[in-house]
């Protein structure tokens, strides 16, 4: 989290500084939605839970909202008073200074937030600066993927009617770089999700009876599949399958015949050529992997 606090921070001040201010408000509500609310303070609930580690958790939770309501200041004003009086409230010192090991005592580069006082208002609050130090772009896609998969089982339950309190299981397709990068998130999985992971790597079948889901990871695409023989109806899966197998071939269908156009290939750029190649072997996969899991399907009649 503090790489990604740190990411967003230099591309919203350079958003802004260029006036781009409708860039800024894109970054910071990605980045507040997403990143903070619906994953990082729900990974740190667990956290909250052991005794040794809740105080160094509370702080750093504190001095990302610290820093975030800065960077939302000049957008939301009025609400980011509002809570920065709050924060205040609960947290009156904040900043990093003292916790772990001397490479991550400190990573705000604010006076400010080295463990004083906090400003009376947040409108004459330092604005953060990004410390390039603190980010790491290996960290950043592990979170950018766990979160992809994550959403795409909580979707694929969503989808299967699943109850929210069942467990389930699930396997990933992925190249061998992205399984070693997810596995270790295992522990979120079944916090946020309920869900266990059951295989991971690009041999990571599919379940005879299967939801699949995609997700565009940081080193290409992510097959997700939840075990859902317990739950589901087969005919309306059958049926679900069928129709996206129907728009796969459609998809298909138009990327070959691009291909097969001359004038297309000889006076179009090389390289967006060979994107339209990949993107078409990448659908023909897909199709294959919905064929598979039709067949399965098709044999419990």
């Amino acid at each position: 989290m503090l790489s990604r606090l740190a990411t967003v921070t230099g591309q919203v001040t350079e958003a802004l500084e260029s006036y781009r201010f409708a860039d800024a408000a894109r970054l910071l509500y990605a980045f507040a939605w997403n990143d903070f609310c619906d994953y990082y303070v729900e990974m740190t609930k667990a956290r909250f839970a052991v005794a040794d580690q809740r105080p160094v958790a509370q702080r750093v939770l504190a001095h990302v909202l610290d820093s975030l309501l800065r960077l939302l200041h000049p957008i939301v004003p009025f609400l980011t008073e509002e809570v920065w009086q709050l924060l205040n409230k609960v947290a009156p010192e904040r900043g990093l200074a003292g916790l772990g090991s001397s490479a991550a005592a400190d990573p705000s580069p604010s006076p400010s937030l080295r463990g004083r006082r906090s400003a009376e208002s947040v409108c004459i609050a330092d604005w953060p600066q990004a410390d390039a130090s603190r980010i790491d772009a290996t960290i950043e896609e592990q979170f950018a993927d766990f979160q992809g998969v994550l959403g795409a089982v909580r979707e694929l339950r969503m989808s299967q009617n699943i109850p929210p309190r069942q467990p389930v299981k699930f396997r990933v397709r992925c190249d061998e770089a992205t399984a070693r990068l997810l596995e270790p998130m295992q522990p979120y999985f079944t916090q946020m999700a309920k869900a266990t992971c059951t295989a991971w790597g690009p041999n990571a079948s599919p379940p005879d009876v299967a939801a699949t889901g995609q997700v565009a990871g940081a080193r290409g695409a992510i097959e997700v599949h939840v075990d859902v023989s317990r739950f589901i109806d087969v005919g309306a899966e059958r049926a679900r399958l069928a129709k996206q197998l129907e728009q796969l071939r459609g998809f298909a269908k138009s990327i070959e015949g691009k291909l097969g156009n001359e004038s297309f290939v000889t006076r179009a750029p090389a390289e967006v050529v060979q994107q339209q190649r990949d993107k078409l072997a990448e659908i023909h996969r897909q199709i294959e992997s919905v064929e598979a899991a039709l067949a399965k399907l098709q044999a419990r009649r």
